[in-house]
């Protein structure tokens, strides 16, 4: 545990935008290697509605810095410490935060989306209490670990992060990267953690009830002692051995599929009257929850079909027809889809991790008509890490906030995609075609010359 009382001053120095502008140009020639130049000492002050976008923080000294409404946006404090700072109402959206010593950190309703924190140090420290004025609290230090509260912090990368005992309260990590963390005794009492990761996760003794984990991920991650009550885990994806532990016994778990393995040829019968007779005859399949784990599905025709949360890791979909079919929060895990029809079809939040869509049509419908209405393949905040996408057709498709992490789209067709806050680190791209694809704070996206 940190002590971050040693030297604490008994008030709070206010640096005003001169000199904060003079410190950073130092700090930047020191980073630089600029002979005498010294690093940014902004330890205990008050740097309260400051202007900091796109500051280079690196390696700067925060210790017990108010930063209350601060504008951090793009800034980048990776290694920084920032030991008992105080970032309340502030916004580092985009920000680098990577082993930043966030130890009894106060991130209390911090813009945090898109920011960079992957390893950063939040366990709990002695950090010293001062009050609105800037005066050192006649209470005494607290102890605390990073509080996170009310913070919103969509897509951002928290692996590797250690957050034991940290304060999260109605925290807002909609598809964030959570994985491998340590959120051991952690308060997530009514977070939003939709789609998010936590692989490999330790969540020993933490509090999620009442939180929202629909879609998320929690692989390999420790359950002992924890509380999920009332916990949405819906479509979530979760360990056979681990849906039986005591811990989870509350929490809320998608219905069984309506239909079972037994009537399942049926269903694909009736479904396939459905399609051909343009919805006249027959029924369309209804197969949400459905687990079509290891099957051999190839060329099946699930046209239009709902399919919501259904799992079908590991398979055999080539050349399957899903064109407008309903998959969002579906698993796919390692499913082979080579050569599908997924055109038009939804896929929001969906989990590709590792499949294979080698030459699958997953392009915008265009109807030539005088409405000329478009349905986009809507692949938004899926997880396609490590997929192979070679020469897939992705032309017109959404893929807001896509997981492309060391995916393989060599020879893929992304022209006109909407790649908004998509994450491409390691993903190859040779031959990749991206004419008037939107590419806003794009992710780790070198484009291929």
């Amino acid at each position: 545990m940190g002590d971050f009382t040693r030297g604490a001053p008994a008030h709070l120095t206010k640096v005003g935008a001169e000199k904060l502008r003079d410190v950073l140009r130092e700090h930047e020639a020191h980073l630089a290697g600029k002979p005498d130049a010294k690093p940014a000492d902004l330890a205990f002050t008050d740097l309260s509605d400051a202007d900091l976008t796109g500051a280079n923080l690196t390696l700067a000294n925060l210790t017990g810095t108010r930063l209350h409404r601060a504008r951090l946006d793009g800034a980048k404090l990776s290694m920084s410490k920032c030991g008992g700072s105080d970032f309340r109402n502030a916004t580092l959206d985009g920000a680098d935060l990577r082993w930043a010593d966030l130890r009894g950190a106060c991130l209390r309703a911090a813009g945090l989306n898109d920011a960079n924190m992957a390893e950063s140090n939040g366990i709990e420290a002695l950090a010293p209490v001062y009050d609105s004025e800037g005066q050192l609290s006649g209470s005494g230090p607290a102890k605390r670990a990073i509080d996170l509260s009310g913070a919103s912090a969509q897509r951002a990368d928290l692996s590797g992060a250690q957050l034991s005992r940290a304060f999260a309260l109605h925290a807002d990590f909609a598809d964030a990267n959570l994985d491998d963390s340590n959120l051991a005794r952690a308060d997530l009492r009514k977070a939003q953690l939709m789609s998010a990761r936590l692989e490999s996760a330790d969540l020993q003794h933490s509090d999620f009830s009442g939180a929202n984990l629909s879609g998320a991920t929690l692989t390999g991650a420790n359950f002992g002692g924890a509380n999920f009550a009332g916990a949405d885990l819906r479509g979530a994806i979760v360990d056979a051995a681990s849906r039986t532990l005591p811990e989870l016994a509350a929490a809320i778990f998608a219905i069984a599929s309506r239909h079972t393995a037994a009537d399942l040829s049926e269903v694909l019968r009736q479904h396939e009257l459905w399609v051909h007779s343009e919805g006249r005859q027959g029924l369309r399949a209804d197969l949400s929850d459905f687990d079509f784990s290891g099957r051999d599905l190839q060329g099946i025709n699930l046209m239009g079909a709902l399919l919501e949360r259904a799992c079908f890791t590991n398979a055999q979909l080539g050349h399957a027809n899903l064109a407008l079919a309903r998959l969002n929060f579906a698993d796919l895990r390692g499913a082979v889809l080579a050569k599908a029809n997924l055109r038009g079809a939804s896929l929001a939040r969906a989990t590709l991790d590792g499949a294979d869509l080698s030459g699958a049509n997953l392009a915008a419908i265009r109807e030539d008509t005088p409405t000329s209405r478009t349905a986009r393949t809507n692949l938004s905040a899926a997880k396609l890490k490590k997929a192979l996408l070679v020469a897939a057709n992705l032309s017109g498709a959404s893929l807001v906030g896509v997981d492309l992490r060391e995916a393989n789209l060599t020879g893929a067709d992304l022209s006109g995609a909407d790649l908004t806050d998509g994450r491409f680190e390691g993903a190859t791209l040779t031959g990749a075609q991206f004419n008037n694809a939107r590419l806003d704070r794009a992710r780790d996206l070198l484009l291929p010359n």
